[in-house]
């Protein structure tokens, strides 16, 4: 880049440069530095940080002639040099245009086509610049001119007629113009800068400046911070773009603004104390969301994580570099975020938000988050890289879908992965406790982790959406935030067992876990003529495609509910959910939305779990439709593929054993599901007598049944299915089962004769299960007035666990409301006295209970402790 280095020179002067440097409290929150460090630098340090930026960038992207020799990169380096060849023979000469720079792709009214027109020419810049060994077989466009001239004259020919006039733009999805088309163009302008400033100055400049006025609400293209298009991952990316485009004009400040704009996405949410107005990023118990209330950790979250990696490694060495701020927050989102949601290597349904619908996820996400760690793990100490090491190595191991490093970015993290894959003498461990749960109540979710299983519960509320459907993306998502649960079995590629396979067959009123209306529901295209969006610019809410009132009422509404929330005890957990309606309904009801937007009503129902070690019990009661209409629970409806053997065995009430039954109603005690595959076994146990209806079937679908831009493509699956028909107008109806993962049949038989789990109370009022092997009684109180069970009374709204060791009593409380400025319970114990108690708590003992308040105002869903000794040991 030395030409362009020159080029700058000629015309800089001297800068003054004003960087703000975060700092971490005691608690690693990010926070940003009142006093500010202010260095003169010359003409000639600017432009050395600014070609620092580049370099480093471009090694990201392309490696070096060094990096480039090693064989494990062949694969990589041909696919890159492939893929561009396969751009230029679709690459249309100028006499050959009318509307399209490559064939098939015309332009002029759809977004997506320019949008790959310009990532086409980076890929074509990519091959130019990446260095190929000559001994290598395939085509090698490395720094071939007639390519790299091709690159320069389509980016040009592009500008001139479906990018500078932001009149005749601006078409489509705003995403396409402020930050995916600007993210390929800018990398493309890097790459190829010396050939560009060459054959045609200007265009560099030029197209910054139209970048710029792309932006919306900015001034000469600054961020606006108020904006809620620009959060999270958003913001990350604009701000990346902005730190290279800074680099290529050597405007100093440029960079040093978006560096520091970047750095506003490391502070932990505080919903108590929004700045601008933003929800989106991580939050304290480990919760990441975006588009303001969706859980995104697995789509959103991995590319904000990858983004911040891409911005240390191209900060590198330069006086911006805030890895002291970046390498701590970043690891804490590691193991305390993402690690939580992945589970074998795959990544759980309940944080993908509408990109669960799209075929690939799962395996492929995870990839890019090990990419992410793998660079993470340089920046570390010896100790701290030498255990996130381990913990890659386990992920990889554990996998059942092949870990590709083929698919990484950078060229240098391809070698460093595979040197943790090839080092005998690190450990593959896992950097959590094979024993977790992680109660994420400030994005609605639950996980719970064993060695053998793990059970991820999704929830939503009038904080977090019910699900998020956009641009034809996750169809069929009414019931995803009610109640339903994934159980993921060791040693099975969950591939087969969930994905967008699983979406797109499975009956969507049957999700497990949920309560729903028998009724049919339309999609939103077949809502509205096909659209995929609701459009009314006539009304007072001024629907239209990214309208605030299109996100509250169509991609991602929440719920009316308040109650939905969860305590956490150790690596156990309660978690619990009142059913709302959606919020269109109720504001339908109201009279504020248009008489032609379709809403549905949801049933009514209170329903918890119960997370132990082998046991996993869920509760139901209160279930009841103001409509009337047929109710329906689903107990479980597991996937399984159609060459897949299935053994289904139960036994009755009334002594009846059951082996592979015919569809039909069984007043079961317990049943065992499993294939002839690895990790489908399953358990159950009904602790109650009930009508349980079984039913195993065959689906073929479309995927495309979920998802517009899906390849029509047929699935055919096997689903097991267990359900509770609760008859039409039911009046507080209620269901109670255990599940028993990786149970054979004579375990979930013996089970059932002598069962660990007692139900104490599935009220409308309260939910109370006991577990007398491990000693611990969990509760969830959903009414607000005192109820006592079992030697515990609440006084308002409550999640409760109580664990008994001995003459020790520790009770964990978390208020599921998020409403409550004080709380108060009483637990019945002889002679108690306080050993310890979290922040926040004030008990007070008599010689028969401890009363316990709670200033829980602003707790946002956590676990209060308080640890008793009692002078008798309880008994029961």
């Amino acid at each position: 880049m030395e030409k362009s280095l020159k080029m700058i020179l000629a015309s800089s002067l001297t800068f003054t440069t004003f960087l703000t440097i975060p700092m971490i409290d005691s608690n690693n929150l990010v926070k940003a530095s009142e006093n500010q460090i202010v260095s003169q630098m010359t003409t000639v340090d600017v432009l050395n940080e600014m070609e620092k930026l580049k370099v480093n960038y471009s090694m990201y992207l392309v490696g070096n002639e060094s990096i480039n020799q090693n064989p494990l990169l062949d694969s990589k380096i041909n696919s890159v040099h492939n893929t561009a060849n396969t751009r230029l023979s679709a690459f249309l000469a100028p006499e050959d245009r009318e509307t399209s720079l490559f064939k098939n792709l015309p332009l002029g009214e759809n977004d997506t086509n320019l949008s790959n027109s310009y990532l086409y020419l980076y890929q074509m810049a990519v091959a130019a610049k990446t260095y190929k060994r000559p001994d290598l077989s395939g085509v090698n466009f490395y720094e071939n001119q007639e390519t790299i001239h091709k690159v320069i004259e389509g980016l040009d020919w592009l500008y001139r007629n479906y990018f500078e006039n932001q009149e005749k733009g601006y078409y489509g999805n705003w995403y396409s113009w402020e930050i995916g088309m600007p993210m390929n163009i800018t990398k493309t302008l890097l790459l190829l800068e010396d050939e560009i400033r060459n054959v045609k100055p200007e265009l560099i400049d030029t197209y910054v400046k139209s970048m710029d006025l792309y932006l919306r609400n900015g001034k000469d293209g600054d961020i606006d911070l108020n904006s809620r298009f620009y959060t999270g991952a958003n913001l990350a990316d604009i701000a990346t773009n902005r730190i290279i485009q800074g680099a290529l004009i050597g405007n100093e400040e440029r960079v040093s603004k978006a560096v520091d704009n970047i750095l506003t996405v490391f502070k932990t949410i505080d919903p108590n104390q929004l700045i601008n107005g933003n929800t989106d990023g991580f939050y304290e118990d480990g919760s990441f969301i975006q588009h303001h209330r969706v859980a995104y950790t697995g789509s959103y979250g991995k590319v904000l994580l990858n983004r911040i990696i891409q911005t240390m490694k191209i900060l590198d060495d330069s006086q911006y570099n805030p890895k002291e701020v970046l390498v701590p927050t970043v690891k804490e989102w590691v193991y305390k975020g993402f690690s939580p949601v992945i589970f074998e290597g795959y990544m759980m349904e309940i944080v993908k938000g509408r990109a669960l619908s799209r075929t690939g996820t799962g395996y492929q996400d995870v990839t890019s988050i090990v990419e992410a760690m793998v660079d993470l793990s340089n920046y570390l100490g010896a100790e701290e890289s030498k255990a996130l090491k381990s913990h890659i190595k386990y992920i990889a191991d554990s996998s059942k879908g092949k870990l590709s490093s083929g698919s990484f970015i950078s060229y240098d993290t391809i070698i460093r992965f595979n040197q943790i894959m090839e080092d005998s003498g690190l450990e593959a461990k896992n950097g959590l406790e094979e024993s977790s749960h992680f109660a994420f109540n400030l994005m609605d979710k639950t996980v719970h982790l064993r060695d053998s299983y793990a059970f991820a519960f999704s929830r939503s509320s009038d904080r977090i959406s019910k699900y998020e459907y956009m641009s034809g993306e996750n169809l069929r998502p009414w019931f995803l935030g009610d109640g339903a649960y994934y159980l993921y079995l060791s040693g099975r590629d969950q591939t087969k067992q969930f994905g967008a396979n699983y979406f797109a067959t499975i009956n969507p009123y049957k999700l497990p876990g949920t309560t729903v209306p028998v009724e049919e529901r339309k999609t939103i295209p077949e809502l509205y003529g096909g659209k995929l969006f609701y459009e009314n610019t006539t009304h007072p809410l001024n629907f239209y495609a990214s309208s605030t009132s299109q996100n509250d009422y169509v991609y991602f509404p929440v719920g009316t509910n308040i109650f939905s929330g969860g305590v956490k005890l150790g690596n156990y957990g309660v978690s619990g959910i009142q059913l709302g309606d959606e919020i269109g309904y109720k504001d339908k009801q109201d009279g504020l939305l248009p008489e032609n937007f379709v809403v549905y009503k949801n049933t009514e129902a209170n329903k918890s779990a119960f997370m132990f070690d082998d046991e996993i019990v869920l509760l139901g009661s209160g279930i009841q439709d103001q409509l009337g209409r047929e109710v329906i629970s689903t107990i479980d409806n597991r996937m399984f593929e159609a060459n897949e053997t299935s053994t289904i065995v139960g036994g009755t009430y009334d002594g009846q054993s059951l082996t592979d039954p015919v569809n039909g109603e069984y007043n079961l005690k317990w049943m065992n599901f499993n294939t002839n595959a690895e990790g489908t076994q399953v358990g159950y146990y009904f602790p109650e007598t009930a009508s349980i209806t079984v039913s195993k079937e065959t689906v073929t679908e479309s995927l495309r049944k979920i998802r517009t831009s899906n390849p029509d493509t047929k699935v055919t699956k096997n689903f097991f299915t267990l359900g509770l028909d609760h008859g039409k107008n039911p009046q507080n109806a209620s269901y109670a089962y255990v599940i028993l993962p990786n149970f054979n049949v004579n375990q979930t038989e013996e089970y059932a004769k002598s069962p660990s789990i007692q139900v104490l109370s599935n009220t409308e009022d309260v939910h109370a299960v006991e577990n007398t092997k491990l000693g611990m009684k969990g509760f969830n109180f959903f009414g607000d007035k005192k109820k006592t069970v079992s030697n515990v009374t609440s006084y308002n709204q409550a999640s409760i666990l109580v664990k008994y060791e001995g003459d020790i009593i520790t009770i964990a409380v978390s208020d599921p409301t998020f409403k409550l400025d004080k709380m108060k319970l009483e637990i019945e114990v002889p002679n108690p006295t306080v050993i310890a108690a979290s922040e926040g708590v004030k008990t007070s003992v008599s010689s028969k209970k401890a009363l316990i308040h709670i200033d829980s105002i602003h707790s946002n869903g956590k676990s209060f402790e308080i640890k008793l000794k009692m002078m008798e040991k309880h008994g029961q």
